[in-house]
């Protein structure tokens, strides 16, 4: 038949970039994380190298919101992520290929990230202890 398109032939994509999904996840995280810590334990840490750390109390209201986002994308990374390894389990013709392992990395520590930003009310006076902080 004539205009019909041989979808056997054609190759498989995924609609949404699983790798970028995660990558993003991870630079989320670390933006949450770097939030939590511009109040009081970069600002000590960095001081203590001699670095001048003014202007990083501007992004310590923005904490909780990124933490919020980086929580969203990278749940949506691990879903993307189990969908399509689970895809081919189901249907011996699949032709997805399988995920890489940096996707794999990226989403550990992007999970990291978030587990470190959402505990960071746990972590911070301990921290500040350990660097000769109030």
């Amino acid at each position: 038949m004539e205009g019909t398109v041989d979808k056997a032939a054609a190759p498989v994509t995924s609609e949404v970039p699983e790798r970028s999904v995660a990558a993003a996840g991870a630079v989320a995280g670390f933006a949450a994380v770097f939030s939590a810590a511009a109040c009081c334990v970069l600002p000590l840490a960095l001081g203590a190298l001699g670095l001048g750390v003014g202007g990083l109390a501007a992004f310590v209201p923005l904490h909780w919101p990124l933490t919020v986002v980086s929580i969203v994308v990278v749940s949506a990374g691990w879903l993307i992520h189990l969908r399509k390894s689970s895809a081919c389990s189901r249907d011996a013709s699949c032709r997805i290929a399988a995920p890489s392992r940096l996707t794999v990395v990226l989403l550990s520590v992007a999970t990291a990230f978030v587990v470190l930003s959402s505990a960071w009310g746990y972590i911070e006076a301990p921290l500040m202890r350990v660097l000769g902080g109030k």
